[in-house]
């Protein structure tokens, strides 16, 4: 008896296990699932709701989300970069923002890594977007981040954007 109370103890764990590894699946998009406009959308919204906690600091986009190729094949995948400034800090506590923005992407299910020296920066991956990067470095605060690499050619949408 004891046995068999070890064995379903096993199966009970290892059913567990996998049914929480499969919605964690599920609940994922597969870069091949997203368009690239959702991919842009997801990254400069990501970047624009991150840059927001830290409060009113007349953030503004260095210029529109710009598309690229990845992957191996040109014309077959493409992704998205996009920069998000605001003008020097001087007076703000850069650890504390650096640790806000860090919860923030952890929270989102980024993988997260805080530089200290010589100023602060954050390093996410992972999570809504391929990566994201924060700095407090000399002068202005900026976000910078690139979307997930998804199925587009990157020369024709460039060629739709700009008219």
């Amino acid at each position: 008896m004891v046995g068999k109370i070890k064995w379903m103890g096993r199966w009970v764990i290892g059913a567990a296990a996998m049914l929480g590894l499969t919605l964690a699946l599920a609940s994922c998009a597969s870069p091949a699932d997203v368009s690239p406009q959702s991919a842009r959308e997801k990254l400069t919204s990501t970047i624009e709701e991150s840059a927001a906690i830290l409060g009113e600091l007349d953030w503004a986009e260095v210029a529109p989300a710009d598309g690229g190729h990845c992957g191996d094949q040109p014309g077959e995948r493409v992704d998205y970069n996009y920069w998000y400034n605001a003008p020097p800090q001087p007076q703000r506590d850069h650890e504390a923002d650096a640790r806000k923005m860090a919860d923030h992407w952890t929270a989102l299910g980024m993988d997260v890594r805080i530089v200290e020296s010589p100023s602060h920066v954050v390093y996410a991956t992972g999570g809504p977007v391929a990566g994201l990067s924060f700095s407090t470095a000399p002068g202005n605060y900026y976000i910078a981040g690139t979307s997930l690499c998804v199925p587009g050619d990157a020369d024709e949408i460039r060629k739709q954007d700009n008219g």
